[in-house]
């Protein structure tokens, strides 16, 4: 983890200053070399960073990459449900509108649908344990493993849902591990000035495993045979098997190293991560680190060791809190119906199935589109005002999908269809993509590993619960609400908004240890980018 010096904010916004420990003079030797770092790191331009950390980035969008199984998990079972031949192969006859055709049984697909959510919670509680205990990339390796054998159970179960959930089962457990370990290591390689881009392409490289499964059904959705499916199943392969075979030459997180006490591998580490530049200080990197997590262990009152109870103490309550809340708000905001479930709405209110799937391409191209600029944005506009906002704008757009739903006619059921893109090139702009960088930040650096479990466990629990109950509200055999649960999520939505606007900080261009003194000093949130931290 590289970290910089800010700038400070116009005098007009100084609310308060927050004293350094020691001043200059009274620093000791490390403590001088990490400063010295900090302020040579702070003058390079954004550019200038990416030119220099070139290497280290690579590392970094290569421990992201197993976010993209994510990408694919998340929307496979609701795509797979628009696809006819998967319906025939897998369900049940069934009478809609009087017409003859074939659907998965609600209790069926809420199964489906979620079993790979609820292992995920066990996933992501069992790598903020093992993260730290083994290291980030025996944990990888380890779930990369467990993934390629439960999408081989899939491929295998040819007409039989209940050894097509044991196998999506057993790949939740590497889903809910992968959303731990792409963040973690980014946010502690990552230098402070590409920080929120790099966290933030864990959103860029899940929606990529969105986009590419989109495309694949739109050609292989309409036809009259198993390939429809199982060619998308054998697409969760790709990249547990590539970085399975590579992982050897991954260069384990610093920050783990350093805090198991393995200074001398921390240095080979480092020297990986950055070759033999001589314009990165890589002494002034290690004393960060360990001028950090010694500061955060002096601070604590629990053992060496850090454990989930120590997430939830007095010190770190309201940023354990925070990071689950915002992965929360992901899925009460929606994301299910609008993202996961488009294809099969488009189909219930008259499209045809090829055109279903072409507006599902439309729309996730849009989202990707949305995400890319989200880069941009984080940098000019912080985190905070992307993630609020963009929480009452999805809840308006909610409320409207409701609304034109109740019309029950064409030109209603368009409506619908339009501010549905509207709300998923929202959402891609702020919560979906940012939620990642915030919650990769505000953890100190010490229980970062477990404190992103925390919220980990919170994304997929509230995604299995989610994913759970929806059928039973949207599909036809049950609730059959259709595009009124616009109305539900409005509400849920509505919920999320009020909770980040209270309580969720900037935390844009804060480093660990600034981050660390602001929650000592029990600043508001709220008041985060209006304070001034003094130099030393």
């Amino acid at each position: 983890m590289h970290n910089q010096v800010p700038e400070k904010p116009a005098s007009e916004e100084q609310v308060e200053s927050v004293d350094h420990d020691n001043s200059s003079e009274d620093l000791s030797g490390r403590a001088r070399l990490a400063q010295a770092y900090a302020a040579n790191d702070a003058t390079l331009s954004f550019w200038q960073t990416i030119k220099l950390y070139h290497r280290s980035i690579l590392w970094t969008l290569y421990g992201q990459l197993v976010v993209f199984g994510y990408g694919i998990d998340g929307v496979i079972a609701a795509f797979l449900l628009g696809i006819p031949r998967f319906r025939q192969d897998f369900g049940e006859a069934f009478v809609v509108d009087g017409v003859p055709a074939y659907i998965i049984s609600a209790n069926w697909i809420a199964i489906f649908s979620g079993v790979s959510q609820l292992t995920a919670i066990l996933g992501a509680v069992m790598t903020g344990y093992l993260a730290d205990r083994l290291g980030r990339k025996i944990t990888n390796a380890i779930f990369c493993a467990i993934s390629i054998a439960a999408v081989g159970a899939q491929v295998a179960a040819r007409g039989s849902l209940p050894i097509l959930c044991v196998g999506k089962g057993l790949n939740g457990f590497s889903i809910g591990a992968w959303l731990v370990i792409g963040p973690l290591y980014a946010s502690e390689i990552a230098p402070l000035k590409l920080r929120g881009w790099l966290t933030a392409v864990t959103n860029t490289i899940q929606f990529s495993g969105v986009l590419l499964f989109t495309g694949v059904i739109y050609v292989m959705g309409p036809m009259d045979s198993a390939d429809a499916y199982q060619i998308p199943f054998m697409l969760q392969w790709i990249i547990p098997s590539f970085v399975l075979l590579t992982i050897y030459f991954w260069p384990e997180s610093p920050v783990y190293l350093v805090n198991t006490a393995k200074r001398d591998k921390a240095i080979q580490s480092l020297q990986a991560l950055h070759g033999s530049n001589s314009r990165i200080d890589q002494e002034g990197i290690l004393a960060q680190i360990e001028e950090t997590l010694d500061h955060e262990k002096s601070a604590s009152t629990a053992n060496a060791t850090a454990s989930y109870a120590e997430c939830f103490n007095r010190h770190n309550r309201s940023r354990t809190l925070i990071s689950m809340w915002i992965y929360a708000c992901q899925y009460l905001g929606g994301l299910v119906f609008v993202l996961g479930y488009q294809s099969y709405y488009y189909q219930l209110i008259g499209f045809g199935a090829k055109k279903s799937f072409f507006l599902t391409m439309l729309n996730n191209s849009f989202q990707f589109i949305a995400n890319i600029l989200s880069w941009f944005l984080i940098s000019a506009l912080g985190r905070r005002p992307l993630i609020v906002w963009g929480e009452l704008c999805g809840t308006i757009c909610l409320f409207i999908i409701g609304g034109c739903s109740l019309i029950g006619t064409n030109p209603g059921y368009l409506a619908t269809v339009s501010f549905m893109f509207v709300w998923a090139f929202t959402y891609q702009l702020t919560l979906g993509t940012v939620a990642w960088t915030v919650v990769a930040e505000i953890p100190s650096l010490r229980l970062r590993a477990k404190t992103q479990g925390l919220a980990n466990l919170t994304l997929c629990f509230f995604q299995w619960a989610v994913a759970f109950v929806f059928p039973y509200m949207f599909n036809p055999d049950a609730g059959n609400l259709g595009g009124k649960v616009g109305f539900v999520f409005g509400a849920t939505s509505l919920l999320g908004f009020l909770g980040v606007f209270w309580f969720l900080p900037e935390t844009k261009n804060r480093t660990a240890d600034q981050l660390d003194k602001l929650y000592a000093r029990e600043v508001p949130a709220r008041k985060f980018h209006k304070t001034v931290l003094s130099d030393d």
